[in-house]
């Protein structure tokens, strides 16, 4: 399932382009992110995954890290629906 979400995020950032609008991804609180469809969820995660990274100079992308993130995120996220995606992830990495 998770490998089926990676390939979907990889898919959708093929053909995000086309239809693309700018988000303040800062905003998106982990209720708003339970109600998006897989594609936006999976592309917003790639994303994250990316900037978190960047933040931390890692240059390295281990999909199964990525699995493990999602999960911890997921968790957070389920825990404190009000709390910011960005926040979560945040608070996911200063716990690991």
């Amino acid at each position: 399932m998770k490998t089926l979400l990676l390939a979907a995020a990889l898919a959708a950032a093929v053909v995000a382009p086309a239809r693309a609008e700018s988000v303040d991804l800062s905003t998106i609180t982990c209720a708003a992110f339970a109600e998006m469809d897989s594609d936006a969820g999976a592309f917003l995660l790639i994303w994250l995954d990316g900037w978190l990274s960047g933040q931390d100079d890692r240059t390295t992308f281990d999909p199964d890290d990525l699995n493990d993130q999602i999960d911890g995120i997921a968790e957070l996220c389920g825990e404190q629906p009000e709390l910011s995606v960005m926040n979560a992830a945040k608070q996911y990495f200063e716990d690991e």
